[in-house]
């Protein structure tokens, strides 16, 4: 999709096209997905997350500022919805013992780590756009970012 195309889309959505909306959702469904996935640990947490990110994406679409910010929103409102998961899933992690290795290592991280790390490595979201995204600093991603690198034995 060009960007007159996404621009055209967006002001469509904008204006209540249902249709225009859902090819915007199509862009980025991939990202959003895993992200909630990898970040909650949990399939049907992960379908709630995104759903409830495409509802009240759908219904407040018309306060965009600008056509390009489309992207940052959705992610910004999956950003809210997990970390708020999270608070009540409280500290006690579930791990099924048959998990792969770097997967539990990323179950290890604290919450909006194991985010931003998730958004970074799954998703190949810039550190510009996880700040935008988390509402944290350009410097605090990078160091939660490192941190959660340590953890995760990766480069």
């Amino acid at each position: 999709m060009d960007k007159k195309e996404y621009k055209e889309l967006t002001a469509m959505a904008a204006n209540g096209d249902a249709k225009a909306f859902s090819r915007l959702y199509e862009t980025i469904s991939r990202e959003m997905y895993y992200t909630a996935f990898y970040s909650l640990e949990n399939d049907m947490d992960a379908i709630e997350a995104v759903t409830g990110t495409i509802r009240d994406g759908f219904n407040s679409i018309n306060k965009l500022h600008s056509e390009a910010a489309f992207r940052v929103f959705m992610m910004k409102t999956l950003y809210a919805r997990i970390k708020m998961r999270l608070k009540e899933y409280g500290g006690e992690e579930y791990l099924d013992d048959e998990q792969p290795d770097i997967k539990r290592r990323l179950f290890e991280l604290e919450g909006v780590d194991r985010i931003c790390a998730v958004m970074y490595i799954a998703g190949k979201f810039p550190i510009e756009d996880i700040a935008a995204f988390s509402g944290l600093m350009k410097g605090s991603v990078k160091k939660r970012l490192n941190r959660s690198f340590e953890i995760l034995e990766l480069d």
